[in-house]
């Protein structure tokens, strides 16, 4: 990655946030105490667990039972090293809490939830459709259709770690895999310094290896900020954008050996999939870093693409891009 780049988007970026802090300080607005109530979990945790520091939750599952129970606006679930085996996807809604933040619990390991355990068809890891999520500092393994599937606006997802997602590291099911970060609708998200690795689906066309992605944004959603992350053995194209989905910025990333040599695939793309899309605008693709190489390393790999599904028309505007560094 070009440090020099980095380091003015980063400085840019800081501008704005002081702006903001100042224009709030100039109006004499004092930010207001929100409630909040921190849940602990751990794998020498309990199912019956209360959730404290003595007494842990030992699953997401059971954070979620917990926290049905606090009328707060936020809380915090700090996770001890180790790895989680969540036997279902996580689905977030009716939360009593608008804001729900992980973190790591200590500094000897990052957190591991492994979904080979998982049932059901659907396997992602969490879904949100209510609470906000901020999400760090956890790594996420061995599901098949995907890591978080977002409905929510103005999560961060930030140091993560999505790897081996995908229907060829999970055969069972029927489901595809779709992407890490799945969404739909979700705008105003901050995804930064993630690493999406090894997200594959098979080659035949019910596997559909096109299919899964790193960042996959659709029905809408806008101005998200994808930036610092790492992408690499992706059999999809690792950001898909698509229908109405428009002014995201995808900046300052490194791609490498992802999707197919197939027509209008890319590191970065939009695409119409169905008639009834609608072709999104001011997508930004800028001064990212790619080795222009295919999931099969084979060379010829471009960094912006738009395409379409037969019949339909490419959204040829929907997406633009500059100062992208060819790094073979």
């Amino acid at each position: 990655m070009n440090t020099v780049r980095k380091i003015s988007a980063a400085i840019a970026r800081a501008g704005l946030a002081l702006a903001c802090v100042g224009a709030v300080v100039l109006g004499g607005a004092t930010p207001a105490s929100a409630s909040t109530v921190t849940v602990y979990m751990s794998t020498t945790g309990s199912d019956e667990g209360s959730g404290t520091a003595s007494n842990p939750a030992d699953s997401l599952a059971r954070v979620k039972q917990i926290l049905m129970t606090k009328s707060t606006t936020s809380a915090t679930i700090l996770i001890a090293p180790g790895t989680y085996y969540e036997t279902a996807m996580v689905d977030w809604r009716g939360m009593p809490q608008s804001t729900l933040l992980f973190r790591r619990n200590g500094d000897t390991g990052r957190p591991v939830f492994d979904g080979r355990n998982a049932t059901g068809d659907t396997h992602y890891w969490m879904s949100t459709n209510g609470p906000s999520l901020d999400v760090r500092e956890l790594q996420v393994r061995n599901y098949r259709t995907g890591g978080i599937r977002m409905y929510t606006d103005g999560n961060i997802v930030r140091n993560m770690i999505f790897e081996r997602l995908g229907n060829v590291y999970m055969p069972s099911g029927t489901q595809k895999g779709y992407a890490a970060l799945h969404l739909l609708g979700s705008s105003g998200n901050t995804i930064s310094n993630v690493t999406f690795r090894n997200l594959e689906n098979g080659n035949t066309d019910d596997l559909c290896s096109g299919c899964i992605h790193g960042v996959y944004a659709a029905v809408g959603s806008s101005n998200n900020q994808i930036d610092d992350s790492r992408f690499s053995y992706i059999t999809g194209d690792p950001v898909r954008l698509r229908n109405a989905s428009s002014n995201n910025v995808i900046e300052l990333n490194w791609f490498a050996y992802s999707t197919s040599n197939k027509t209008d695939r890319a590191m970065v793309s939009f695409w119409q999939i169905d008639s009834g899309d609608v072709c999104g605008t001011g997508n930004k693709v800028n001064n990212n870093d790619w080795n222009g190489q295919f999931f099969n390393k084979t060379a010829g790999a471009p960094i912006i693409a738009s395409g379409a599904n037969p019949g339909l028309t490419r959204c040829t505007n929907a997406i633009s891009g500059s100062g992208n560094t060819l790094v073979p």
